[in-house]
């Protein structure tokens, strides 16, 4: 098997198997609530603390990788989250605070460690490509967690449907292991870690001028996606008057249209068009989706209101790829774990903070239009400037003579 085809299949697994350990409290949390004793909006908090975990333990990575390697920090990750869900399994509501945030640790190295080896194994020319592949995981775990976990709960009880995901992750971890040889070739054992390598990453992307925008960027674009991820099929159901039913497959589309989006951006970034034009694109994009989601009627059809899904969730979910081929590109040379733990730093902030903001909108206007609106403006303006500040891809023809 080719480098660049293990490097997408160690990666792509990692994603699937851990973005399915991240999302499966918020499946679980209706049948887990009651046990608990809590109400299941409750996982709002849970779901804070995995981000939060998640943004300090990307910092970590670049000192990881260096001591253990990219598969064993992989490795890592993937164990952390089996460790999170079989301890969120006996059912005590402090054990599962704690599993929230061995599952978020875990989380927080996939990026990193997966751009480590993505930008060691694939050409540089098809970087946007290759990464939005690895990106579909993300996706691909929400999917598997939705049509899974919930068929498994009904029949063996939320606890050992916890036991039977971290036995999965475990499996995941230990399949790896024979690839360890191929990736992990230039460690060094004996560097020991310290604080000055943990804050290294932010440090790296506030002396980077390229970082610093992309960082700003994923910040907004993050802060729009989970807004859109978490709202929109309240949207649909309270303000448009749309079943659950409907409401729930016309957002599974946009959660399709992400996939085929982020593979799609990927190739048009790589062959087409700069990336930062793509980006741009991408923002102006989701923009005026959330516009046309403001100002929706329940008079409108369905299919229109489907083309709308579709565009949002190509567009707010599907610029990750894009980004991180971008982070990768500019990177310092040997620094591309440390970059990506940087403005993933961000990108989690953005992830925090968007659904509370969202949230606080919804309570002052009491309805989600102005919500939507607002969203909206942020990628808008940030499209616009990457729009004027990006450079067109030169032909391969320009670029010779320019060489």
């Amino acid at each position: 098997m080719s480098n660049v085809v293990l490097a997408v299949v160690v990666t792509l697994a990692t994603q699937i198997i851990v973005s399915t350990a991240i999302i499966a409290p918020s499946v679980i949390a209706p049948a887990a609530a009651p046990d608990l004793g809590v109400a299941p909006q409750s996982v709002g908090l849970i779901v804070s603390l995995s981000y939060a975990l998640a943004m300090v333990s990307g910092l970590t990575v670049g000192a990881l990788l260096t001591r253990f390697g990219p598969l064993r920090t992989c490795q890592t990750a993937v164990l952390l989250g089996a460790a999170g869900l079989a301890l969120g399994a006996p059912g005590s509501v402090a054990l599962i605070f704690c599993a929230a945030a061995l599952i978020g640790c875990g989380y927080g190295m996939v990026t990193p460690t997966s751009s480590h080896i993505l930008v060691q194994s694939a050409p540089r020319e098809r970087l946007a490509f290759i990464f939005s592949v690895k990106q579909t995981g993300v996706p691909i775990g929400g999917a598997l967690a939705g049509a899974l976990i919930p068929p498994l709960v009904l029949t063996f009880g939320w606890h050992w449907t916890l036991v039977a995901l971290a036995a999965a992750c475990a499996l995941v971890a230990i399949a790896m292991q024979p690839a360890r040889a191929r990736f992990d070739q230039r460690r060094e054992p004996a560097r020991k870690t310290s604080w000055s390598q943990i804050v290294a990453p932010v440090k790296l992307v506030a002396a980077t001028p390229a970082l610093r925008v992309l960082a700003a960027l994923s910040l907004v674009y993050a802060q729009v996606q989970l807004a859109f991820v978490t709202y929109f099929v309240s949207f649909l159901n309270l303000e448009l008057g749309l079943t659950l039913v409907a409401a729930g497959l016309i957002y599974a589309v946009a959660h399709a249209a992400s996939i085929v989006g982020r593979i799609a951006w990927g190739a048009v970034a790589d062959r087409l068009l700069s990336p930062r034009l793509v980006l741009s694109a991408l923002g102006l994009v989701s923009g005026f989706c959330g516009i046309a989601t403001a100002v929706a009627a329940p008079t409108w059809p369905t299919a229109a209101l489907i083309l709308v899904s579709a565009l949002y969730g190509a567009s707010a979910v599907g610029w990750n790829g894009v980004y991180l081929a971008e982070v990768a590109r500019s990177a310092p040379e040997g620094q591309v774990g440390a970059a990506t733990g940087g403005t993933q730093f961000f990108t989690f902030s953005g992830a925090l903070s968007g659904p509370p903001l969202f949230a606080m909108l919804v309570w002052l206007t009491e309805g989600y239009r102005a919500g939507f609106v607002c969203f909206a403006v942020l990628p808008l303006l940030v499209g616009i400037w990457l729009l004027f500040s990006a450079r067109p891809r030169k032909s391969a023809a320009a670029a010779a003579e320019t060489a």
